[in-house]
């Protein structure tokens, strides 16, 4: 039986699939798309304060 399998075992080593970029391109893309992100993140800084302000300057009814 272990002499039908290893044909079997030896053809499927052979049967790999090439990616369609180097290595080092997929981990230069996922940095691009972290500093992206991060960038994006970076963008909605202090709007919580913006939000409070007009909120607290609007309100007249004494609701804090």
């Amino acid at each position: 039986m272990s002499a039908s399998v290893l044909p079997v075992l030896a053809g499927a080593e052979e049967a790999t699939r090439e990616l369609p970029m180097p290595p080092l391109v997929y981990g230069i893309l996922m940095l691009a798309l972290f500093v992206l992100l991060l960038a994006f993140t970076w963008s909605f800084r202090g709007t919580a304060y913006k939000v409070r302000d007009k909120h607290s300057n609007t309100s007249g009814g004494g609701h804090h």
